[in-house]
């Protein structure tokens, strides 16, 4: 039961780990200069689409704990992280924007998240911790049970996003955002190339390791960014190769396995937040519009890793939306990936392992494809999974691939997807840059009341 306990928990963070083969290499320019024109879906919520919603909401309803307002990461398991933090505050602005909830309970729901952050612990004094008790608030492991883990820069820039998101939603509430942020210790997350770090705790030691994989170092350098803070090395591509489907080259990391020893599929997850979030645009586009992104390579990227789901339907004609998620059973989580040591189409676990019989149509990545590419397909997408809910609980993972099955696991990482993905419909892009004077740049530029900790003025 640990073990289970552990592995779903693992699976909450977007820090999980693996291998990544050697493809083909190429010049990532051919990528940049591919774009196709993007249709999105932008209107108000239909009756149906608000009914969606709300089944995403009662999830979230149904596992926030009374005293420290935060929100189960698992259904029914008392624990969350800072990803699963991320899930939740954007959850809430969706909430309030489609009037689930009252100004009132909006307020109080935010207050109590921002309450936590300013006061919980921080593993060795630095940065978040990996895992928290959602009934107590307190640093625990994945087995909940009290114990400083160490943390997650990537967890840590996902949480930087939403929170960006939250002071642009609601700016009255920017102080206390960036009073809880300035607690935390840049210098530990980032070095000073600019590689992401995390931490583990092994034998009583505080253990630094790179952290990352290609696509979720550039989407959750975002983060950083919002921070005047420059993940430079993480934000590039390089190194990287190239594997073809269907005549559609898919980039994927190209980091020697036998160096770094960490799983590297490839997947839907990253690139559709970067669109739902950003756009694909820079961090600071404010004046484009949605059919034209900023960010060209990371945009022709997500458009590969659509148009590759879509072809294996037009060629093979099976539905495939591919995500990680939660499974019943061993090994708990898998990641359904696109392309994965050396191998199309391969299900895998955090060990390596193949699980193929384990994979989704995913009901997270099928509501986000939907919301961002207006096509035929991403529309039989939302037929095949639209059902797939419990009305008292929230949406299930998705409908296995093999058998059309109900995968019945229930997580806040989907139900905060579907909520999401429908906050893009109604209202575009989520992240808005500031260009306004924040509590953050008084205390940067004081000579006599600056934070204390190693800052911005580092990396600049």
């Amino acid at each position: 039961m640990l073990k289970k306990w552990s592995l779903l928990l693992l699976s909450v963070s977007i820090s999980g780990c693996g291998v990544v083969y050697q493809g083909v290499t190429n010049s990532v320019d051919s990528f940049s200069q591919s774009q196709v024109f993007r249709q999105g879906r932008h209107a108000s919520l239909t009756e149906e689409e608000l009914m969606w919603a709300q089944t995403a909401w009662k999830y979230i309803d149904n596992n926030t704990q009374v005293t420290t307002g935060l929100v189960n990461s698992i259904d029914n398991f008392p624990t969350t992280n800072m990803a699963g933090l991320a899930d939740y505050l954007i959850s809430l602005i969706a909430a309030r924007e489609f009037e689930f909830i009252s100004n009132k309970e909006y307020d109080e729901r935010l207050t109590l998240v921002l309450s936590f952050l300013n006061e919980m612990d921080l593993s060795y004094g630095h940065a978040p911790n990996k895992v928290y008790s959602t009934q107590s608030g307190d640093m625990v492991n994945y087995g909940n049970q009290p114990q400083d883990i160490g943390w997650s820069s990537l967890d840590v820039g996902r949480l930087l996003i939403a929170l960006a998101i939250v002071k642009r939603h609601s700016p009255e509430f920017s102080e206390y955002v960036d009073k809880a942020v300035l607690r935390w210790n840049f210098c530990e997350l980032i070095s000073l190339d600019g590689e992401l770090y995390g931490s583990m705790i092994q034998d009583g030691q505080l253990i630094r390791y790179k952290e990352g994989r290609l696509g979720l170092e550039e989407y959750t350098s975002y983060g950083y960014l919002d921070w005047q803070i420059v993940p430079e090395k993480a934000m590039n591509i390089e190194p990287y190769d190239v594997a073809t489907i269907y005549d559609i080259d898919l980039i994927f990391d190209g980091r020697d396995p036998r160096v770094f020893n960490v799983l590297r599929p490839v997947y839907s997850t990253p690139y559709l937040w970067m669109g739902l979030e950003f756009n694909w645009d820079k961090v600071g586009d404010t004046t484009s519009s949605d059919s034209k992104h900023t960010n060209n390579t990371l945009a022709a990227m997500a458009d590969a890793i659509y148009q590759v789901q879509e072809a294996r339907w037009d060629n093979e004609r099976i539905y495939t939306a591919r995500g990680e998620h939660v499974v019943t059973g061993e090994p708990y989580f898998v990641y359904d990936a696109i392309y994965g040591l050396g191998t199309p189409w391969i299900t895998l676990a955090e060990d390596g392992s193949s699980h193929d019989e384990k994979a989704l149509v995913s009901t997270r990545v099928a509501f986000q494809m939907w919301a961002l590419w207006k096509t035929d397909y991403t529309d039989r997408l939302m037929t095949l999974v639209k059902e797939l809910y419990d009305p008292q609980r929230g949406w299930y993972e998705g409908r296995y691939e093999l058998t059309s099955a109900y995968e019945k696991s229930i997580s806040l990482k989907t139900n905060a997807g579907v909520l999401e993905a429908l906050l893009y419909k109604q209202s575009g892009k989520l992240y808005k840059a500031n260009k306004s004077k924040e509590y953050r740049d008084v205390k940067f530029n004081s000579r006599f009341d600056h934070p204390g900790k190693c800052m911005v003025e580092t990396f600049r």
